[in-house]
């Protein structure tokens, strides 16, 4: 009973990642000090200068330590606890109405500007430098009101209509990625570090994606193209917080009815009167990196201006799919052209055992694909109130956690998406260099087998791999992409990677039946 009493204290949402959302640990990513950028913590021990300084400012201002006094109730409670102290709705609210507007205003708002003379040189310096350490500071307040120990503050803050929190951060999010848009990606990739604001940006975007009421928000909102369009600038500046975006993305998708309106996001028209756009749309969609479609098959071009034609079932035949291929494949500003691009670009840096923050990058855009490929009504899509998939057919596939199309018996999907839906998303990857990508991951990893640990880059390709084997037109791009080949030495394994790769090659024809 106590045992019971004890795990309805703890928070569902919190799982393993891979059962439901990424949730970032508080110190965030540990890298090691060969890859050259420190996603470090935002605890009271950050050396960050910028949150150092900005910390001084708070302690500093009573009246901003007044105005999140009302906050500071954490919900850490001890087991022994005979009843948790809970805020009713209405107070959360009163309590957000005191701090959120004003930490909004300040992301915001414009940074001084000398053009008009009233300030000289050193004065504009000083003064755009207090305002950053503001910025900064507002953004870590804003963060601390969706961490774990406030995440009742997480559904408020984005259902509410007295401010706009998602097209705020989005704003701010692109904002913080103008200097690079307007230099037309002529900076180095190794001049690029960890900037704190972003990273507190797409920190606190990740933990309102958590609830399942936000996701529709964000995903099927008014502002979902703006937090869509943020989410992928970041991504096509391949900037060392692409990883954080990448898990955005990928906690979206957890909800079934944001599968489509996400897979098949493309940027809207750029606003002629923005020169960020005219930037954007100058570079291609791609900024830093802008050779990249260069590497893209030589079909592409046809398929862009002939329309899809896709091989498999009434799928293919419909024209309104053609004409939805052609819209996402041949335009580099969609957001699966993308994450193709980035992980294309990314590739070298997983040759290395050594963790980086674009090998990261890689493996969260690999559980946003897992998510997108996996099931469908058909299969074993639907997920039961206890989060267990509704049927499971094959007990070997249940013995072994090949639920389905590959992910775990605990998807933390909520909703449900057609067969067919799934099928059309599988085919359109499958027009991409991400099945190519996805052998090359698992045929050279540099990691022994025992490390391929559940969430790694090489369990989360062989899970969409067998995701991809349930259609033809995938199953074709695969044998292209040497799969049968690559997954040969791998048939004797025990466990779920050898069961894997037996099932895929039997899939592809290289194996009879009885050996799946």
């Amino acid at each position: 009973m106590a045992l019971l009493l004890l795990l309805n204290r703890m928070n569902p949402s919190v799982c393993v990642f891979g059962s439901t959302d990424t949730v970032l640990p508080d110190d965030g990513l540990k890298l090691n000090a060969t890859s050259q950028t420190d996603d470090s913590s935002t605890s009271d021990g950050d050396g960050s200068p910028r949150v150092s300084a900005a910390r001084k400012i708070m302690n500093s201002s009573p009246q901003l330590m007044d105005s999140c006094s009302c906050l500071s109730n954490s919900k850490f409670y001890s087991p022994n606890d005979q009843e948790e102290p809970l805020l009713s709705d209405e107070a959360i609210m009163t309590s957000l109405e005191k701090v959120v507007p004003e930490y909004l205003t300040i992301v915001t708002s414009k940074p001084p500007s000398s053009s008009s003379g009233a300030f000289s040189q050193k004065e504009t310096r000083m003064a755009i430098k207090e305002f950053n350490l503001k910025k900064t500071t507002a953004l870590q307040q804003l963060h601390d009101l969706t961490i774990k120990s406030t995440e009742y503050n997480r559904v408020p803050m984005i259902q509410t209509q007295k401010w706009n929190i998602i097209k705020a951060l989005a704003m701010a999010l692109i904002d913080s990625c103008h200097d690079i848009i307007a230099s037309n990606g002529k900076q180095q990739q190794q001049q690029e570090s960890m900037d704190e604001d972003r990273r507190l940006i797409l920190w606190t975007l990740n933990n309102l994606s958590i609830p399942y009421e936000n996701k529709h928000t964000m995903a099927l909102g008014d502002h979902a193209s703006l937090l869509l369009k943020a989410l992928m600038v970041v991504i096509q500046c391949n900037l060392p917080e692409s990883y954080l975006s990448c898990i955005c993305i990928m906690n979206l998708t957890f909800l079934a009815d944001a599968i489509k309106p996400v897979t098949f996001y493309v940027v809207p028209p750029p606003n002629n009167n923005s020169s960020m756009s005219r930037s954007l749309s100058a570079s291609g969609g791609v900024v830093r990196n802008r050779s990249i479609n260069q590497h893209r098959p030589r079909h592409r071009r046809s398929l862009s201006s002939n329309g899809v034609t896709v091989c498999a079932g009434g799928v293919g035949g419909d024209v309104r799919h053609s004409e939805v291929f052609g819209a996402v494949l041949g335009n580099p500003s969609s957001l699966l052209c993308t994450i193709e691009s980035m992980m294309i670009t990314n590739a070298p840096f997983l040759l290395s055992s050594v963790t980086s923050v674009q090998g990261e990058a890689i493996r969260r855009a690999l559980g946003f694909i897992r998510n997108v490929t996996h099931g469908g009504d058909d299969d074993v899509n639907t997920v039961t109130e206890d989060g267990s998939n509704g049927s499971v057919s094959n007990t070997q596939e249940r013995r072994n956690g090949a639920v389905g199309a590959g992910m775990s018996n605990q998807t933390g999907r909520q909703g449900s998406i057609s067969k067919d839906s799934i099928e059309e998303i599988c085919i359109l990857i499958s027009r991409t260099e991400i099945p190519r990508l996805i052998v090359q991951f698992v045929r050279d990893s540099p990691n022994p087998t025992v490390k391929w640990t559940k969430e790694s880059l090489e369990d989360l390709s062989l899970g969409i791999l067998c995701n991809l084997t349930r259609f033809s037109s995938p199953r074709e791009a695969l044998m292209r992409a040497g799969a049968v080949d690559s997954l040969e030495r791998m048939e004797g394994l025990p466990g779920i990677h050898g069961y894997r790769a037996r099932a895929i090659r039997v899939s592809l024809g290289a194996l009879p039946k009885q050996f799946g």
